[in-house]
């Protein structure tokens, strides 16, 4: 039971987040093709009803801020912010009768993510 806990202290420690492979994976996800709605926050004048819709925004771009300012404590906080971001995406999707354009977008960066956490995590674990 012990060395159970020891291990998923290191999973999830945030010393981790100094780690390169952090800044290589969001770095990787910037410079996406499919980020490009994503690497910002919303803005009204383009979206005006946005933030009526989304109350708890994300964007890479915070991600990065949190990511300097060493505000994740787990490794699980990361992720949940990067999952926020196609949440978002997903849920102003369903909202906007005509659709949002960054729906494939958001689908096609998350799939290029998964892969990528799941290396990450393993990473992480060894």
């Amino acid at each position: 039971m012990v060395v159970k806990r020891e291990k998923r202290r290191r999973l999830v420690n945030c010393s981790a987040f100094a780690d390169s492979r952090i800044r290589k994976l969001l770095r990787q996800l910037q410079t996406h093709k499919s980020s490009w709605a994503f690497r910002e926050p919303v803005y009204v004048k383009d979206v005006h009803d946005y933030y009526h819709v989304i109350k708890n925004p994300m964007d890479l771009q915070m991600v990065e801020t949190k990511i300097i300012e060493r505000r994740y404590q787990q490794l699980v906080e990361f992720i949940g912010d990067i999952t926020k971001i196609f949440e978002n995406c997903y849920q102003y999707s369903l909202y906007d009768p005509k659709g949002s354009p960054s729906h494939h977008d958001a689908t096609s960066l998350e799939s290029f993510l998964v892969p990528k956490i799941q290396l990450l995590r393993s990473s992480m674990s060894n």
